[in-house]
């Protein structure tokens, strides 16, 4: 493992990181946007707002708060197989033409009457709930907002857009009841994924992309038959016990909680982890025949999962059983670059077609800081900092909270997007587009790790 230091201009980075956060606030009511770039910005994604308010949850407890409170305003209602709303489900993708006094760009109303004809929406707004990761991280968010500043957010008044309103508590409540049920429904006993709208995201984790999920093989994985993502069911296991000791259930519910978090947890341990090859697969998918099996490519995921209690709640020599080869495996050249883990291993970099937007020539901070909270979490400190500063001079080199950064074969790393020079390059590695300048969750990140070493 390559050593790296803390950068000396860690206050600069801190500076250029909170007049960011300032640019990506949205209206009261909206949270913050998902980037500065022309593809994100004034969008309001699910899963990109709760974990960038994870973050924030100690830097800025009042725009964590307005996150919480807008995802429960556009939580789901009722099902709609276009849009894929369903009771309890968290929103994936909000786009309105107006928001407060002020109207979006032309290049933001343009990605909104694009998205719109497919997902449902109207000419001047979209709201479409293809994610299965946002409503578990919304309940986990949840949880930890009330054990930091107690629960009078519970009884907060929510009013949605069509003016019905409700306490804070009922939509937890409907979230909580949402995961359960699918993890129930699952034959897996997981929380699975699979579109309703044929035009909707084929893969609803936060590894979305059209290439994001290939086997070891070079094939594809087939989402319409339902997939169930490693990282997802870490964040499924903390939802479920969450809503076992958040006290808004009967003793007889919360056990129902905890049973069915605790039975995911063994079939996480028993369908998804590779006892020949010591590592957790990406996740399940379904043969041609319906048949079980595992997306063996080595990808980052299994590093996600360390930053939830699935694992940490094991005995300790369990724990480690699975710990150890995950984090040996994520430190290794296989994984670590200059600016942090890669999306899948190097290994993987002649997988047939493209690697694309989450394969070998990429590595997202995002991904990376869970990864290194998950480290953190388990006592792997050494690892934990090594990362975060791989984070801090990654920023502190590009001038910028990138979306993600483009790595080669050789571990060379791109820092720079503005030329045609870099942009064909990688084209030709199977990058559909250059990354989001002004990212949320970078900046999020960024702060999170600044503040934890300040205090």
């Amino acid at each position: 493992m390559t050593e790296t230091n803390t950068p000396k201009d860690i206050n600069i980075i801190e500076g250029h990181a909170k007049e960011k956060l300032d640019s990506l606030r949205a209206p009261e009511g909206h949270g913050i946007f998902a980037s500065r770039g022309t593809s994100f910005e004034y969008a309001v994604f699910g899963r990109d707002s709760i974990e960038a308010a994870e973050d924030l949850l100690t830097v800025d407890p009042a725009l964590s708060k307005d996150v919480l409170l807008t995802m429960a305003r556009l939580q789901g209602n009722e099902v709609n197989n276009i849009t894929e709303e369903e009771i309890g489900r968290i929103h994936h993708e909000y786009r309105i033409r107006r928001l407060g006094d002020f109207a979006i760009t032309k290049s933001s109303a343009a990605v909104l009457e694009r998205l719109s004809p497919k997902w449902g929406g109207t000419k001047d707004k979209l709201l479409y709930y293809g994610s299965i990761d946002a409503t578990p991280l919304f309940v986990r968010l949840s949880g930890n907002y009330i054990k930091k500043y107690g629960s009078g957010i519970l009884n907060e008044n929510i009013k949605d857009d069509s003016g019905n309103e409700s306490l804070f508590s009922e939509h937890v409540i409907k979230s909580a009841n949402w995961v359960k049920n699918k993890v129930e429904q699952s034959p897996w006993g997981m929380l699975e994924f699979k579109r309703s709208n044929p035009d909707g995201l084929p893969y609803q984790a936060w590894k979305d992309s059209a290439t994001a999920y290939m086997h070891d093989d070079g094939t594809f994985a087939r989402p319409d038959t339902g997939i169930a993502a490693v990282e997802v069911q870490g964040y499924a296991y903390d939802a479920l016990m969450t809503a076992s000791r958040i006290g808004l259930f009967s003793r007889e519910e919360s056990n129902e909680f905890e049973t069915t978090a605790k039975k995911l947890q063994e079939n996480v341990l028993k369908y998804l982890w590779m006892d020949d090859k010591k590592y957790f697969a990406m996740g399940l998918d379904r043969d041609e025949n319906c048949t079980i099996r595992q997306i063996k490519a080595f990808s980052s995921n299994a590093g996600t999962l360390l930053d939830s209690n699935l694992l940490f709640d094991l005995t300790e020599k369990e724990r480690k059983k699975y710990t150890e080869p995950i984090v040996n495996e994520i430190m290794s050249d296989d994984f670590l670059t200059d600016v942090g883990i890669r999306s899948r291993a190097l290994r993987h970099i002649n997988l047939p077609d493209n690697t694309g937007y989450h394969g070998s020539f990429v590595s997202w901070p995002k991904d990376t800081y869970d990864i290194a909270k998950g480290l953190r979490r388990h006592g792997y400190i050494d690892q934990a900092n090594n990362l975060e500063d791989r984070l801090l001079k990654t920023v502190e080199k590009s001038k910028e909270f990138f979306e993600y950064y483009y790595i080669d074969q050789s571990g060379d790393v791109i820092y720079d997007y503005s030329t045609e020079e870099v942009r064909a390059k990688m084209k030709a590695s199977g990058i559909p587009s250059t990354p989001e300048p002004g990212q949320a969750w970078t900046v999020t990140a960024i702060l999170d790790i600044v503040n934890k070493r300040s205090n």
